[in-house]
């Protein structure tokens, strides 16, 4: 069986009064785009958003990547971002760092996060999204969740569970390349808590099963200012 890729596509493109919400305009023309382009494409698709945020979350049999997966998104966006214009709106485009599509959007300003799973007959997952943060707003949930058996009793019930962790953190203050860590739980629990006490700098940007060899957790880790060399906004993670 093939396995589905979950991909979660999230940028700011305006917004009513501020940093509010986009409007239903906006909303509208980015589901009408994924709808009509998206046929043949992807399996099921979920768009919403937290704040002024506006989030595409599709399920497709693409792979983690796939420029048409990332353009079909991209291309949504830039709709909105024309509804966001014409409409007066705060911030029009505002997270769209790059005209021109590369074949990924990662670098391009969006958050991205996405993982391949084997889908099961019934097959929940978690999907979060934040406004307003730090890139590593989500660091103390997934160590609290993944680390700490006071706040998830299921890491020492479950013989699965106890067998721990891989997390991958990102230094996304590094710009050179791409400088990541890999810690294991339960053995470096202290060190994991040394980086992700720092949720400007060191970022969750995936998590998986010591015992099974699955990726649990997937989150962005895209730092705005290294791309556009100045402040733009918050970053604001997706999961």
């Amino acid at each position: 069986m093939a396995k589905i890729t979950i991909s979660v596509i999230k940028a700011d493109v305006g917004s009513i009064g501020g940093h509010i919400k986009p409007s239903k305009k906006m909303l509208e023309a980015v589901e009408e785009e994924i709808k009509k382009k998206g046929k043949g494409l992807i399996i099921d698709y979920y768009i919403g958003h937290t704040g002024d945020d506006i989030s595409i979350l599709t399920t497709h049999k693409k792979g983690i990547g796939s420029r048409k997966i990332h353009k079909l998104c991209y291309d949504a966006l830039l709709k909105a971002t024309e509804v966001a214009k014409s409409q007066g709106l705060y911030g029009a485009g505002q997270d769209l760092l790059a005209t021109a599509f590369s074949g990924n959007v990662k670098g391009m300003g969006p958050q991205v996060a996405e993982m391949e799973i084997e889908e099961r007959e019934a097959e929940p997952f978690l999907f979060f999204m934040a406004d307003k943060t730090e890139p590593g707003a989500f660091n103390l949930p997934l160590y609290l969740a993944f680390c700490d058996p006071m706040y998830c009793a299921g890491l020492i019930l479950s013989p699965t569970l106890k067998k721990g962790f891989k997390f991958v953190i990102m230094d996304v203050s590094y710009t050179e390349a791409d400088k990541v860590i890999e810690l294991v739980s339960p053995e470096e629990i202290y060190d994991i808590a040394i980086l992700l006490r720092e949720p400007g700098r060191f970022v969750v940007e995936s998590i998986f099963s010591r015992a099974t060899g699955e990726q649990v957790v997937a989150a962005s880790t895209t730092r705005l200012r290294n791309i556009a060399g100045k402040y733009v906004g918050k970053d604001d993670p997706v999961m």
